[in-house]
């Protein structure tokens, strides 16, 4: 089920693609799973529920699944049941399809290459609201070993410290009634509550969302919750239950209408969810699990004792980097982030950047090395296009979570700020004019009081909400001077100055 495409043969299957609408193939995904199946789903059990069946969630977790179940030893202990909370689209997409979708592998760049193949670990995918006991007695089954999440930061209903919020009101509601939950919390603690009661293991519950050691913070959520049921069960869940942290990573743009296209010109079937990704992916998980687990480290996947250095990495060279692509890019009017990286004193800079960004990261030199490689080439994908309004979105938000923390590592060390100011100081200018160097108009899509403090000229410590010191103080010093700079040159120019002049 796996296509491959050579660089020659892909301009054929580009010409080729203009004349598909006059070729008709009544193949659907499921028919194509029925000839060439990878493992016997009929015979596929539910041992892991997943909260938040979302594209991301089926461009990664479940296409790893699918390798493990796929590989020889043809492991069918570990089926995906997916549970919705809040849409119903993942249902109506999927459902007549069996709950098969292709996924599709592009990238072209330095090389070219596509694969797709047809994913099959997912056994079902069910409302949690209207499925309220179905979900929970699935969750409470001894064959359930994994519960785990996408749910994006909103799903764990967390105030602005990451601790549960027991004035949000999905919260309130659950705690007044805990036998039918609401959110994923209360799903969690429910289950985790009746296990106990029948006197079976608690599960591991695993979050895959991009969270700074997101297994703490679901760790804590789910106690704080189950002290305000019962103070006993916390303490019993302290000890007995497992939320190992994790690291995910894999770029999955939102859906675009070609997406389709992918699948009918590599495997020639129809299908109505299809997944387009790159073909980098990783996973990192703690290996600390309360019972069984899949043996996923054969397809890939990292299990480590120690977590940290791959959280430093992952937020650093791709989050923080990512942020700082698009500071650049909405004042230089760019679209896409590969865009930026074809412009030579874009690669040059963000190439300098990244050096100092590793100066100033507690990680060994070599790892830092290969993840920047690694980074710049996947960020130069110019067969998934990745818009620059998504990555710009709520940048205030991501400077404080991804690029504060390496601006106060550098001024902690006594490193130049000169690179790491630079783009801070663009979007700025971006915010300030409201249009880019190109003319076009930029919509920030951030709070208003940020927008607000920008356009009236306020310091960078003022607009972040920092409290003044000597590393805020000597923060707006570099920011004032990157905003003279490209007020004066103008962006390009200044970019290439900071890129061959020593700083």
């Amino acid at each position: 089920m796996i296509s491959h495409i050579s660089p020659d043969a892909l301009s054929a299957c580009t010409s080729a693609e203009s004349q598909s609408s006059e070729v008709a193939f009544n193949k659907n995904v499921a028919d194509l799973w029925n000839q060439s199946p990878s493992y016997n789903r009929k015979a596929l059990n539910t041992g892991i529920v997943h909260f938040g069946p979302g594209r991301f969630f089926r461009a990664h977790l479940a296409r790893i699944i699918h390798e493990h179940l796929s590989n020889q030893c043809q492991d069918l202990r570990w089926g995906i049941c997916g549970v919705s909370l809040k849409s119903r689209s993942a249902i109506a997409t999927l459902q007549p399809q069996n709950f098969l979708y292709t996924s599709t592998d592009r990238y072209s760049g330095d090389e070219i290459h596509e694969s797709a193949r047809v994913i099959g670990s997912i056994n079902q995918i069910v409302d949690g609201i209207t499925e309220q006991d179905y979900v929970l007695e699935l969750m409470t089954s001894p064959s359930l070993h994994l519960v785990t999440l996408t749910v994006t930061q909103a799903g764990y209903c967390l105030d602005q410290n990451f601790n549960l919020d027991l004035s949000h009101e999905s919260i309130v509601n659950d705690l007044n009634h805990p036998d039918c939950p609401t959110t994923a919390i209360g799903f969690i603690v429910e289950a985790l509550r009746r296990r106990r009661e029948r006197d079976i293991a608690p599960f591991t519950t695993l979050s895959c969302d991009n969270l700074p050691r997101n297994g703490t913070i679901l760790q804590h959520a789910v106690l704080t919750y189950a002290d305000q049921i019962d103070p006993a069960f916390a303490d019993y869940l302290i000890n007995q239950a497992a939320f190992p942290n994790t690291v995910v990573d894999r770029i999955v743009p939102q859906k675009h209408e070609s997406d389709d296209q992918h699948p009918y010109r590599l495997l020639q079937v129809r299908d109505h969810a299809p997944i387009v990704t790159e073909p980098f992916w990783q996973f990192v998980v703690e290996d600390k699990f309360t019972s069984d687990r899949p043996l996923w480290e054969e397809t890939g996947v990292t299990m480590t004792d120690d977590i940290t250095p791959f959280l430093y990495m992952k937020s650093r060279f791709l989050n923080a980097v990512h942020s700082f692509i698009a500071c650049l890019a909405v004042r230089a009017g760019v679209e896409y982030v590969h865009q930026c990286l074809k412009s030579p004193e874009f690669y040059s800079f963000i190439r300098l950047l990244m050096e100092d960004i590793a100066a100033a990261t507690p990680v060994p030199d070599y790892m830092c090395e290969q993840y920047i490689e690694q980074v710049l080439r996947r960020l130069s994908n110019e067969a998934l296009p990745d818009l620059i309004a998504r990555i710009s979105a709520e940048t205030a938000r991501k400077l404080g979570k991804y690029i504060l923390p390496i601006l106060q590592d550098a001024h902690a060390q006594k490193l130049n700020l000169e690179h790491l100011m630079l783009p801070i100081a663009a979007w700025m200018l971006a915010l300030q004019d409201g249009i880019s160097e190109t003319g076009t108009a930029f919509h920030a899509n951030d709070k208003a009081d940020v927008i607000i403090m920008a356009q009236a000229g306020a310091a960078l410590s003022e607009i972040l909400g920092l409290e003044k010191c000597e590393c805020t103080d000597t923060l707006d010093r570099y920011c004032d001077r990157a905003l003279r700079e490209i007020r004066t040159r103008g962006l390009s120019a200044t970019l290439r100055y900071y890129s061959e002049e020593p700083i």
